[in-house]
């Protein structure tokens, strides 16, 4: 049976001679409005409360090792790491366990490392420079019943298959361990090395196809938080009456209408990214969405609860004078205090690392011209599109500036402006014809608990509002940060491998001097090595401060060297070495004196050469070449002759076939400089 209050609604409005029927009125709409309150602003559990400061969306994106850490969940595509749920050293290996969120994600689709993209093979081993070989990462979906880390087990027998962490999706790293002089470029951040991860995120069930599957539409991510166990926790009986299940219908394909994008295609109206902590008030999570698709929730006549998201329709409710009994605060426009001409906003920036972005403010500048910037801020952070928080700010802009703003008692007829987001209001007083917004819907309560009437807060709502012109409107997106970094470290330049001598007693001994120019920046240095070149061990050269060269010790004479530079930060991460350079030591640069008395005589299967040495302190041998032909340049070197200066000296060839021969003869010094050649001529060998 209806109670006090439904009884007198039924009583008033068949004396009216109003039909419950024809306004869409009856006693469950009037139980299902005592159910929630008396007064019932129609965003009641958002945006009629004081919200703290909305966390932003890259909040989600630290790593910390806090064991008390507030869980999240996502929706929609988010870029999440989370905290540490293990994190030990072993054998010089770090393993690592983050909790990315709450509940069972839908995919994975990026893997970040500091801020390096990666991609993994079957094996989850990193497969991209500088982590391959040295990364490995798995990932867990957060399944109701999920599979614990085997290779986690396998290291710390402890953490074994009861660690499985259900419901909980995670990232395991394994850092293998790196030399020395390539951590600082592997892991510069060592045991805090930042995981991330783009993942498409909670699944949410669809009233269009009846399915739970993963879907950014704004209405089915509302519906899902009001009514998840980790969130609102409403019944989901409260979402499924007829008129609610219709309602929630409706803002789904609302929400997913192609609106035109200013670059070309097009984007669903209305969807939602981004994350919630458990420790939240629902009601402050519901506001910040239902702000990024102009959302209010609404009572349904049959008890229930749905969704309407901003769209612009034509009003079937008129309020007239015939249903005005009073009114107040009626006012062309706002006061000055609460109007704006400059509404600034951020967004969920996808291309900005998926951070809070400023968004283009959408100016009024000829009111900016005339009474200077009267700005207003909000914030779109669930809203994934530059295009998306300027239709919001637009409406924004509208509601800042209305033609008309006010509050009007109504008798029982302004009922049938109930759970409804425009009316018609015509009130001939003031010259009043046009469609306006309701704000808030009350219920007028009179002696005796007997509803008398409402009142409704409106202000004017044109459907230009709705309007939009992407090219004109859309403004210009913030240019994306993401850029291509290049985090090599140069090549020393001028970089070249010589030698010199220095005198020990009375001997020349070599040594090499590694040259390069100053590093471009006081953040470099220089480092060298050099070694024998059929060596395999490097020796290093000490480099002091603003030097352009650096000494090696002795080398050997004759033998071939290599040396190579490379630049090194001030925080130890180390450039490539440059391709070597080589040189070959000398000790002794001056050629003995030449020759004299060179005679060659042919005989029966050989050649009889003879010379006088010359007169010089650092004559050793004589480098004896043979050819067939008159030609010195491709002749053979068949002998070196050592023996002391100013001596007379003979070699004779044997074994020769008959022929022609000749032959060049060469003073050389210890270090294998070699004088001018003297010839012998043809000499004939039968």
């Amino acid at each position: 049976m209806p109670g006090v209050i439904e009884s007198f609604v039924l009583l008033s409005l068949t004396a009216a001679g109003v039909s419950g029927a024809a306004l869409g009125i009856g006693v469950t709409l009037v139980t299902a409005a005592i159910g929630i309150g008396l007064s019932v602003g129609l965003n009641f559990l958002a945006s009629a409360l004081f919200a703290p400061e909305q966390p932003k969306p890259e909040d989600v994106q630290t790593s910390v090792k806090n064991p008390t850490v507030s869980r999240q969940r996502h929706y929609g595509r988010v870029k999440t790491s989370g905290p540490w749920v293990f994190g030990e050293s072993k054998a010089g290996q770090l393993h690592k366990v983050i909790a990315l969120g709450t509940g069972e994600l839908d995919a994975i689709e990026e893997i970040w490392v500091d801020d390096n993209i990666v991609t993994v093979n079957g094996a989850g081993n990193v497969t991209v420079s500088p982590y391959n070989g040295a990364l490995r990462i798995l990932t867990r979906m957060g399944l109701p019943t999920e599979t614990h880390y085997s290779e986690l087990t396998s290291a710390f027998p402890e953490w074994d298959s009861a660690h499985r962490g259900d419901g909980i999706s995670s990232l395991y790293a394994y850092q293998r361990g790196v030399s020395a002089d390539k951590i600082s470029k592997v892991f510069p951040n060592l045991t805090q090395t930042l995981y991330r991860v783009v993942a498409r995120a909670s699944k949410v069930f669809n009233p269009s196809t009846g399915t739970t599957v993963w879907s950014d539409n704004a209405a089915a991510v509302i519906r899902d938080f009001m009514t998840h166990a980790d969130a609102m926790r409403l019944p989901v009986d409260m979402m499924t009456t007829t008129e609610a299940t219709a309602g929630w219908l409706a803002a789904y394909n609302v929400a997913t209408e192609n609106i035109a994008r200013k670059a070309g295609g097009t984007e669903d109206r209305y969807r939602l990214w981004g994350s919630y902590r458990l420790d939240e008030r629902p009601a402050d999570v519901l506001s910040r969405m239902l702000q990024c698709c102009d959302g209010r929730i609404v009572p349904t006549p049959d008890g229930g609860v749905t969704l309407d998201v901003g769209a612009w329709e034509e009003p079937t409710v008129i309020i007239d004078e015939d249903a005005i009994v009073g009114f107040s605060e009626v006012s062309r426009g706002r006061d000055i205090l609460t109007t704006a001409n400059v509404i600034r906003a951020t967004y969920l920036g996808v291309t900005h690392d998926y951070q809070a972005t400023d968004a283009d403010q959408w100016r009024d500048e000829d009111d900016v011209s005339l009474r200077g910037e009267i700005a207003s801020d909000l914030s779109f952070n669930m809203a994934p599109s530059h295009g998306q928080a300027r239709r919001l700010m637009k409406l924004a802009a509208y509601r800042a500036n209305p033609s008309w703003v006010g509050t009007f008692q109504c008798n029982l007829k302004g009922l049938a402006a109930f759970g409804k987001r425009f009316v018609r209001v015509t009130y001939p007083l003031f010259g009043i014809d046009e469609v306006f917004e309701i704000g808030d819907f009350r219920f007028n309560i009179g002696e005796g608990g007997i509803l008398t009437g409402v009142t409704i807060q409106v202000q004017s709502m044109p459907a230009e509002a709705y309007d939009w012109d992407a090219e004109a409107e859309e403004g210009t997106e913030p240019i994306s940060e993401t850029v291509t970094t290049d985090d090599t470290i140069p090549l020393p330049l001028n970089f070249s491998f010589i030698f010199d001598r220095i005198t020990v007693g009375s001997t020349l001994v070599p040594f090499g001097i590694i040259l390069f120019d100053l590093p471009p920046s006081e953040g470099l240095k220089v480092e060298a090595r050099y070694k024998l070149q059929s060596a395999s061990e490097w020796n290093v050269v000490p480099v002091g401060d603003d030097a352009t060269e650096a000494q090696t010790p002795a080398l050997s004479d004759g033998a071939i060297y290599e040396a190579q530079v490379r630049h090194v930060t001030i925080t130890g991460r180390q450039g490539d070495w440059t391709a070597s350079d080589t040189v070959t030591p000398v000790a002794d640069g001056t050629a003995p004196g030449i020759l004299t008395n060179v005679v060659g005589t042919g005989g029966v299967g050989e050649v009889a050469l003879s010379w006088v040495s010359p007169n010089s302190p650092n004559f050793t041998a004589v480098n004896i070449r043979r050819n067939t032909i008159n030609t010195e340049g491709s002749a053979t070197l068949i002998r070196t002759e050592y023996g002391p200066a100013s001596n007379s000296d003979s070699y004779i060839d044997t074994g020769l076939a008959a022929g022609n021969y000749y032959y060049w003869l060469k003073a050389r010094n210890g270090s294998g400089v070699e004088s001018a050649s003297v010839a012998t001529g043809l000499k004939v060998v039968t």
